[in-house]
């Protein structure tokens, strides 16, 4: 209801005259569809953001994408914790549960940890990002540019304010890509993620002057561990996969040098993640490309963070339940350390309810425009369910009802699918499990 609170303000301040420019074109259906996409950090849009709306209106933009990147939970929450006041117990529990933060007692603490590394690390972005605006825009708007670019990346949103060709246009720019890689990792592997590297960085540096890489990372915990390390085999990979399939086409790496075929590849691999920024143009791609975008974007990045998708640790849970059932193991472990039961059943209850939904989301577009080619359709709904904000330039051109099915998707993917099934069953007022004769049931 936050969020769906917030979407609705955010759609009548974009609508306004004060926050549009003169030429905008953008309808209220417009103005809803981005305050959406905004609010579940996407970056898909119907009408450009550069031609649209003017500062007023980009500056509404951006404390949308901030309140949906944080979440308006976690900022009253803080409000709230700074007041000397405190929510009941039921909705500590749910701002714990939507940060993957179960321990209630620190909660207060964990949050104002959020919103101070967060400030820091978009401050250090955007003052980065200035030595690349600045001298392009001017002090006054490169500054702005630089600020609204560094929400956008660390929050995971994918929009800016250069035009309506993302990053095409500086696809070779070192600092700019990098930087923007940067903040998508951060605010992509999670807020707990954080917290423990930093945590582990004090303690060494109070007990030893001198750290150990090795010792460093075996005492994180395996939640940090299984992050960092799929994370890092995504991008690896993901890169050299563009690499090999991209290297020799004219329309996207075939005029770059090695080094900025490298540079564009790896930041499409991280973008893709769930970010929504682009430096080459989708609809020019291999069909192998989107492909493995698709599962990128399906992947997603780490829990408790501003990232989207199934999330990294959901899907290699999802994983260990097929090898564990494979190898008839009575237990999934990683790390020298058990998972629960029910921890790997509700990874993979999550992976099921994702993968209906991306069908169902793709099977509505093709039903409502068909004459789009189905890979296009699949890249343009996952790019919404995973709140990644890629298009192979096809959003503005779809039917009202695809657009809404997108807006839906957003929607669901920024809250969760599992949070959405729960309301939608409701709660039984006592839970009874009966257990019935047993039956075999022939799988395989």
């Amino acid at each position: 209801m936050s969020f769906l609170v917030v979407i609705l303000i955010g759609s009548v301040l974009l609508s306004l005259p004060i926050c549009q420019t003169a030429s905008s074109q953008a309808t209220y259906w417009d103005n809803l569809f981005i305050s959406v996409s905004a609010v579940c950090v996407t970056g898909l849009w119907t009408q450009s953001i550069h031609d649209s709306y003017n500062l007023l209106g980009q500056i509404v933009m951006m404390g949308l994408i901030q309140t949906g990147g944080l979440g308006l939970m976690t900022l009253i929450s803080i409000v709230y914790h700074r007041l000397g006041q405190r929510l009941d117990i039921r909705n500590q529990m749910a701002t714990g549960d939507a940060l993957n933060h179960s321990e209630l007692d620190d909660l207060s603490t964990f949050l104002s940890r959020i919103l101070k590394y967060s400030l820091v690390i978009e401050g250090i972005g955007a003052l980065l990002l200035t030595t690349f605006f600045v001298p392009r825009f001017g002090l006054a708007r490169g500054l702005f540019h630089s600020l609204f670019t560094a929400v956008s990346a660390f929050c995971n949103a994918g929009f800016d304010l250069m035009g309506n060709n993302s990053l095409l246009d500086y696809q070779t720019a070192p600092i700019l890509n990098l930087t923007i890689m940067a903040l998508i990792i951060l605010g992509g592997i999670g807020f707990s993620v954080w917290f423990d590297i930093s945590q582990q960085f004090r303690r060494f540096y109070h007990e030893k002057k001198r750290i150990k890489f090795s010792y460093f990372i075996k005492h994180l915990r395996p939640h940090t561990k299984l992050v960092l390390g799929l994370t890092v085999l995504l991008i690896v990979l993901g890169t050299l996969l563009f690499l090999l399939v991209e290297w020799s086409n004219p329309n996207t790496l075939g005029p770059l040098n090695p080094l900025d075929k490298l540079l564009v590849s790896c930041f499409q691999t991280v973008t893709m993640r769930t970010a929504g920024f682009a430096s080459v143009d989708y609809s020019q791609t291999h069909p192998v490309s989107l492909l493995i975008f698709v599962l990128t974007m399906f992947i997603g990045g780490g829990a408790g963070g501003t990232a989207g998708g199934l999330k990294v640790t959901t899907f290699a849970l999802t994983l260990m339940l097929a090898l564990k059932e494979i190898r008839q193991s009575k237990y999934a472990s990683f790390d020298h350390h058990t998972i629960p039961d029910s921890t790997v059943r509700k990874a993979f209850a999550i992976a099921l309810m994702y993968a209906a939904l991306l069908f169902t989301g793709s099977a509505l577009l093709l039903t409502f425009d068909p004459q789009v080619p189905y890979l296009h359709l699949l890249f343009e709904a996952i790019s919404a369910l995973a709140t990644v904000g890629v298009s192979c330039n096809l959003t503005p051109s779809l039917s009202m009802a695809s657009q809404g099915t997108l807006m839906l998707l957003m929607y669901i993917g920024r809250i969760g699918p599992m949070t959405l099934f729960l309301v939608l069953l409701g709660r039984k007022r006592q839970k009874i499990d009966i257990q019935y004769a047993k039956t075999n049931i022939i799988i395989g």
